[in-house]
């Protein structure tokens, strides 16, 4: 090609590029097919096999259309590019969460705005060099959008055109948002038009209730959003029914009789982070994990459950409160700390004990704006909430602070008294300068060494804990219960190296000491059994709300259901395991309701 012809060529080239500047069409093009290269990467990151076919195709760039919506309106780049910034953190939020708590993050925590000075390490963690992938076509898309050259300005009127033949330019644009609006609506709507003619698990909702990551993958965020805000209406009276005529059918079923006398003992529960049942006995290279804990399943006077299955979800450590302390469920969708924690009334163990002359109290080394601990506190009714025990700094040394510090409280605490330790130090396997004989074994997994080192340093500050307990003469007159608050992302098959992980991996223990009753110890429990067999625990079984599990001193039904439906114990009966299930669709009505008003 000559000179003077390539010349040209670029001349016509540069004589189009401002026309493309202000062609709304092809800018809105290419940012649809920026985001769905973006949504694409993030597909990928879902560790989930299946669902690639048309549908999810299909529903990816139904969000891509949606995202790039704005160009019609935004005209100015100072004003467009900000959108796709946020566009973009948002998808990396879903990225990081997942990697840390293995779902999509709900809407709700992006309000939990109080939670972001604490997860800073857990956001360390949570990044990856293939995130570059995902920012990489945004940011190709606004470098050559500002490369662009200005294009002249338009007139909005509507005399412009006439004559012309052409249509002016805000009807233009009009007529393009409604036809992106209009496909956006064709590919998501179809479903809830004819949702009644479908199965029930092409329900974009039903999907989302029951397989979040899945459903991500099928039917995208739009579906999602329409799955979360339609859990934040009101329930329906025939859900309010439901829900009630299971909950009066569970409690006449339930002995009201005591099976201990009377007593003033004290309760201590100390709530571990992320401590899971397989380090416990567990020997690496003749190194013992947890030495402690390890003497604790050997001692006759103390009950040793290890197959405990976690049932948290979006509110993670505060999930865990919400069952030990009111017997309930997690909502389907979101941390009910977030959006019941001041809002709803309870039932609660706290309630139950001051009856009989109890205070209650809850030391933790959070702020108390994390996880909205503050209002659900008192919505437990807890006396009071002791914060920032390791003066706000939330490390991994934080639980030896914690210990410290909870003594000298507990021994000013008028009895008796219900305290409950919520610790902090396994929240992230990240390196540490702890000694520890493990650094000398041969685990090459980083991740895996850090769990297990920062797991025997809590096991040790525990078990100094307990001696000091012992020393100051309160460990007599107390009841200690010691159970992790949920599974960790270091579980069993991450240590064995296994592809695959089982619903096994993820027990947590529960120990036991001073217990004044005794129980099967090697049958799998859910987490929601906990509440009722602290009520039969402390004498107050004549509480009129025993929660939705089972007291493992009563009836152990050797089953339990997480929030997937995903089922374990050695119990076949279907209508024990539906039951379970049931039981997180009642317990999501009954916070959505605020059913309890009024009656505690």
């Amino acid at each position: 090609m000559k000179f003077s012809d390539r010349r040209g060529l670029w001349n016509k080239i540069s004589g189009a590029l401002p026309k493309i500047a202000k062609n709304r069409a092809i800018i809105y093009l290419a940012l649809v097919v920026t985001f769905y290269l973006a949504l694409s990467v993030l597909d990928a990151m879902w560790e989930f096999r299946g669902s690639h076919g048309p549908k999810a195709t299909m529903h990816r760039l139904a969000d891509a259309l949606l995202f790039a919506l704005p160009v019609w309106g935004l005209r100015r780049k100072r004003w467009l590019f900000p959108w796709i910034g946020l566009v973009t953190l948002y998808l990396l939020a879903n990225a990081w969460y997942y990697r840390n708590y293995g779902t999509i993050m709900p809407l709700s925590s992006f309000l939990l705005v109080q939670n972001l000075p604490t997860v800073g390490e857990s956001l360390l963690l949570s990044l990856r060099w293939s995130d570059l992938a995902l920012i990489l076509p945004p940011v190709l898309f606004m470098i050559g959008y500002a490369a662009l050259p200005k294009a002249g300005p338009e007139r909005e009127n509507t005399q412009q055109g006439k004559g012309s033949g052409k249509r002016p330019v805000g009807s233009r644009r009009f007529l393009g948002f409604a036809l992106a609006l209009g496909l956006i609506l064709l590919i998501n709507g179809p479903r809830y038009l004819f949702a009644r003619y479908c199965a029930a698990d092409q329900d974009p909702i039903y999907r989302n209730l029951m397989e979040p990551i899945r459903a991500i993958r099928e039917y995208g965020f739009t579906n999602f959003w329409i799955f979360q805000l339609s859990y934040m209406k009101d329930c329906s009276p025939e859900e309010i029914e439901f829900a009630s005529r299971f909950v009066e059918t569970a409690e006449r079923k339930h002995p009201k009789t005591q099976l201990v006398d009377p007593h003033d003992k004290n309760l201590i529960l100390i709530l571990v982070e992320s401590l899971c049942s397989w380090p416990v006995n567990l020997t690496v290279d003749g190194v013992e994990v947890t030495p402690y804990l390890n003497a604790l399943t050997r001692d006759t006077t103390a009950l040793y459950l290890p197959k405990v299955m976690p049932q948290v979800k979006d509110g993670r450590s505060s999930d865990a409160q919400l069952m030990l302390n009111t017997g309930l469920l997690p909502l389907a969708s979101g941390a009910t700390s977030g959006i019941y924690g001041s809002t709803n009334t309870y039932p609660s163990l706290p309630k139950a004990l001051k009856n009989r002359g109890y205070t209650s109290i809850s030391l933790t080394c959070d702020n108390k704006t994390f996880w909205n601990q503050d209002a659900t506190c008192r919505s437990y009714g807890f006396d009071r909430l002791y914060e920032r025990l390791d003066n706000g700094r939330l490390r991994p040394e934080s639980d030896q602070h914690l210990f410290e510090n909870a003594l000298p409280i507990l021994l000013d605490t008028k009895q008796p008294f219900y305290a409950q330790l919520v610790t902090f130090s396994g929240h992230d396997p990240v390196d540490t300068d702890f000694e520890s004989s493990l650094r000398h074994s041969g685990i090459q997994n980083r991740e895996v060494l850090n769990y297990l080192i920062i797991t025997q340093f809590v096991d040790h500050h525990l078990g100094r804990f307990i001696e000091r307990l012992r020393d100051s003469g309160l460990y007599d007159n107390s009841i200690l219960v010691i159970v992790g608050d949920h599974d960790s992302t270091i579980t069993r098959d991450r240590y064995e190296n296994r592809p695959v992980r089982n619903p096994e991996d993820r027990f947590i223990p529960l120990f036991i000491l001073n217990a004044p009753l005794s129980a099967p110890t090697d049958r799998v429990i859910a987490q929601s059994d906990l509440f009722p067999s602290l009520l039969d625990l402390m004498g107050v079984a004549d509480y009129p709300f025993h929660g939705l599990g089972e007291s493992l001193f009563r009836h152990q039904p050797d089953c339990a259901v997480d929030w997937t439906g995903t089922r374990v114990g050695n119990n076949t009966d279907d209508s024990v395991r539906q039951r379970r299930f049931e039981a997180w669709r009642v317990s999501d009505i009954l916070l959505r309701s605020d059913l309890f008003a009024g009656k505690f």
